[in-house]
């Protein structure tokens, strides 16, 4: 009577052993899954510091290509008054 006893102890005891197993094994992947998330935080923020620095040299070409277009319109303006103003014998003064 004692050998069948001892086998469910056995049993049990088996079935611990393999449990313990199963969780080492799922520490160890939860383990290289949490350095995975890590190292993709560290590119993400990356990736942000790379976005934010090309929003702003997208933003200053834009100021200095917006500031060239006037002024490259202005200082055609300007020619062209000066023009109209020598074709009618110099300046005059507009009251």
């Amino acid at each position: 009577m004692a050998i069948p006893v001892l086998g469910g102890i056995w049993q049990l005891a088996r079935r611990v052993e393999n449990l313990f197993q199963d969780v080492a094994k799922l520490v160890q992947g939860l383990a290289a899954v949490r350095d995975e998330l890590r190292q993709l935080e560290r590119r993400v923020s990356a990736l942000e510091g790379r976005e934010e620095l090309l929003v702003e040299k997208t933003r200053s070409a834009a100021a200095v290509a917006a500031s060239n277009a006037v002024t490259h319109e202005l200082v055609d303006m300007s020619r062209r008054i000066g023009a109209l103003e020598a074709g009618q014998g110099g300046q005059r003064r507009v009251e």
